[in-house]
């Protein structure tokens, strides 16, 4: 995530990492829900909730329930045509990123793409652009206002709450040596001649190995989610998230977003998350994650920017790759910009990994799920759990003691 050019600008993707001055102190939750912690004006995509309920094709990210209206467009250089149809190129993305969406929010966000099915050729070449990882605001700004050149008069970008581009796949370096893919939100890099303003923009390049997913992460941030790997040290992402949300590695064997993450889209409701903030010691019973219905997760808030979550995982849906089921727990920081890693998973098994075969590296984390008769203490957040074991349903149950 990198704060560029415009005040607000965010580019935020595999490829861009850079802090954004020190945070703000956050706005307290609503006393109705006090484990929506606040986001942390000031951090990059804060993890917290937005106080802002702005919707429109000038609010900061597009809208995440409903139907959302997405312009995807295709491009390719004299420098570097396209290998094959724009077809097959879009093939390549949809339906599967509309499917992804309506598992991964229960049916609450219609995804719905408008394709524009030829290849626009650039004005200049790819080269003259200086695209590579991590290329900043003003290459991103030449590449939309000569889009606009050559697509405005045919074109009606209005009405749209994000834009895709798909690059032509022989652009640029292959993505096994440089993941360019990448999103930008919060200004406009170009305004059309009917004022629509391309303000929140994917662009995906290569082929990554994540397949459609790569797109799934990148429209991720357009709906205010920040990216959780490790943008400064990329292996340091195995002691974050590791394969446990797309925002994370979205090639990972778990294809999914953390609960957290739904309940902030509101893909989940109040009513399935279980807010503990006083001394307890309850029972719960977490229907998994990927699954429709039942209660989600268990929060325990600790501070105006940290809460330690409890969710249960199990290999079906968009998770249905899944390395392990169980048990998942992690903490949040509101506090963390995007890529500094918000968002760490403890490990129930800490003396092993799994699946090694899905990654060369990135696989300590695959069997953190706890099972049944494991036992967790968080000193920090007053916590302990203990997973009493999992029902004919799927269900898991859960003790949790608040301290």
């Amino acid at each position: 995530m990198a704060a560029l050019g415009a005040a607000g600008l965010l580019a935020v993707g595999s490829s861009v990492s850079a802090g954004s001055g020190p945070p703000a102190l956050p706005a307290s939750p609503p006393a109705a829900r006090p484990c929506a912690l606040r986001a942390v004006p000031g951090v990059a995509m804060s993890e917290g909730f937005s106080d802002s309920t702005a919707r429109g094709p000038d609010a900061e990210f597009a809208p995440s329930t409903g139907t959302v209206h997405a312009l995807t467009l295709l491009i390719d250089f004299s420098d570097a045509p396209a290998p094959y149809s724009a077809r097959e190129r879009y093939a390549e993305f949809f339906p599967a990123v509309r499917k992804w969406y309506a598992a991964a929010s229960y049916g609450r966000l219609d995804y719905e793409s408008t394709p524009v099915l030829r290849y626009i050729r650039m004005p200049r070449p790819f080269s003259a652009y200086g695209i590579g990882r991590g290329y900043g605001w003003d290459a991103h700004t030449a590449m939309m206002r000569d889009l606009l050149k050559v697509a405005d008069h045919a074109i009606d970008f209005r009405g749209y709450d994000l834009v895709n581009v798909l690059v032509t796949p022989n652009a640029g370096p292959p993505a096994d040596e440089a993941v360019l893919s990448v999103t930008w939100t919060g200004a406009s890099a170009a305004t059309t001649d009917d004022g629509a303003r391309l303000n929140k923009v994917s662009l995906i390049y290569g082929h990554d190995q994540s397949g459609s997913r790569v797109l799934s992460h990148e429209n991720g941030h357009a709906f205010g989610l920040p990216d959780l790997y490790s943008a400064d040290d990329f292996q340091r992402t195995d002691s974050l998230a590791g394969q446990w949300d797309t925002m994370s590695l979205d090639w990972g064997l778990q294809g999914d977003l953390f609960a957290w993450h739904k309940w902030r889209l509101g893909w989940l409701t109040d009513r399935q998350i279980a807010c503990v903030t006083s001394r307890s010691s309850t029972t719960y019973h977490l229907s998994p994650v990927e699954t429709t219905g039942g209660q989600k997760a268990v929060i325990i808030p600790y501070g105006p920017t940290r809460v330690f979550v409890i969710e249960a995982r199990a290999a079906v849906g968009d998770d249905h790759d899944a390395c392990r089921q169980g048990v998942l727990a992690y903490r949040v920081r509101t506090d963390i910009d995007s890529g500094q890693g918000p968002v760490s998973v403890v490990d129930g098994h800490p003396g092993t990994s799994a699946c090694d075969f899905s990654s060369g590296a990135f696989n300590s984390l695959n069997d953190a799920p706890f099972t049944a008769g494991q036992t967790f203490t968080d000193a920090a957040a007053h916590v302990t759990f203990t997973v009493l074991g999992r029902d004919a349903a799927g269900d898991w149950s859960v003790r949790v003691t608040r301290r």
